[in-house]
């Protein structure tokens, strides 16, 4: 009688757990590698979805020692995805790689944005001689562009709002975060396989604190600044989504701090006459970061400015961070900036 009370008594508790859940109080989420119940919709979006990935967070333009050490270590493998290419110490650095037998594969877009720099045909070039470097487009990725900027090494990787160019690794202000986090890792070797393939990427294939353009990016960014609850803090190149100013001008009403900052250039100037009262534009460094910390508790690091080109059309990818430590980080640089601006 007893057992049987017992049982009646347990399976009424998994009942209500499962209608608790059903009802959006708790949010379950499980990645095995694999599989990923989730693809942020805006109802499930919730901080327990993210896990802490440990790393570090590299600050420019005073961090290029840092990043040219961890690449330079590299024993096996090399898979890069960026939109440009032309610092000449990295395409050194390559060739030791090469030589040294490291496999390389890179992506490159081919077509930049007004044709600005076309790097793609001249690195195809200069590498043709090795057996072990392989370079693509992103034409069979279908994107407007690729302008993710990913490094994956043996066993560790990089998340970079920089690209390999002179003044993206000495001038500007860029943030660069480095892991071995090996689930995040697979989920971004996965990821750059199918983009060389032309296939297409699924839900599962996206780690949770992972957030991919054109996928679910839009869904998760604007989810993301609707749910903040006392802070916005934005420091990016430009912003002029139509729907991504809606947000800001309907948060700025409700949160105790908003602070944008952005690079001094025209493209600002309609952010800073809609939002005037907590815009600035920094001149110098040169602003070519993409972040955003939530409530001090959620910062994004990504490779896509704040455009509908950027969250509709090109490939991006971001990931989400909780270490209180990198946030500490990114807040000291981020109020030396904000002092600086105007």
């Amino acid at each position: 009688m007893k057992k049987r009370r017992y049982r009646i008594i347990g399976i009424l508790a998994i009942v209500l757990i499962v209608l608790w859940a059903i009802s959006g109080h708790i949010h379950l989420q499980f990645w095995n590698g694999t599989q990923s119940t989730t693809n942020f919709q805006p109802s499930t979006f919730n901080l327990q979805q993210i896990q802490n990935i440990t790393g570090k967070l590299l600050i420019f333009p005073w961090a290029f020692d840092q990043f040219f050490t961890m690449i330079g270590h590299t024993q096996t493998w090399l898979q890069i995805q960026t939109y440009e290419f032309t610092e000449k110490k990295i395409k050194d650095l390559f060739k030791n790689l090469l030589d040294k037998g490291v496999s390389i594969q890179l992506i490159l877009e081919n077509h930049p944005y007004e044709a600005y720099v076309d790097e793609f045909t001249p690195i195809k070039n200069a590498f043709s001689g090795y057996a072990n470097f392989a370079i693509k487009s992103d034409q069979q990725m279908k994107t407007e562009y690729v302008h993710s900027k990913i490094d994956l090494m043996d066993q560790s990787f990089l998340i970079k709002t920089a690209n390999l160019t002179h003044s993206s690794l000495f001038s500007n202000r860029e943030y660069m975060f480095y892991s071995t986090d090996s689930w995040v890792l697979q989920s971004l070797k996965t990821i750059f396989a199918k983009d060389r393939a032309g296939e297409p990427i699924k839900p599962s294939d996206i780690h949770p604190n992972l957030v991919i353009c054109n996928i679910n990016c839009r869904t998760v960014i604007e989810s993301i600044l609707q749910q903040a609850k006392s802070s916005i803090i934005i420091q990016t190149q430009y912003i002029n989504d139509p729907a991504i100013l809606d947000i800001l001008s309907s948060q700025q009403k409700k949160l105790s701090e908003m602070k944008l900052l952005v690079a001094d250039v025209t493209t600002n100037d309609m952010l800073k006459s809609y939002l005037p009262a907590v815009t600035k534009k920094l001149s110098k460094p040169y602003l070519h970061a993409k972040m955003i910390l939530i409530d001090h508790k959620i910062l994004l690091l990504w490779s896509m400015n704040l455009s509908a080109n950027s969250l509709d059309k090109n490939r991006e990818i971001w990931i989400l961070l909780l270490d209180p430590t990198l946030i500490s980080q990114f807040s000291a640089q981020f109020t030396k900036d904000w002092g600086s601006g105007r």
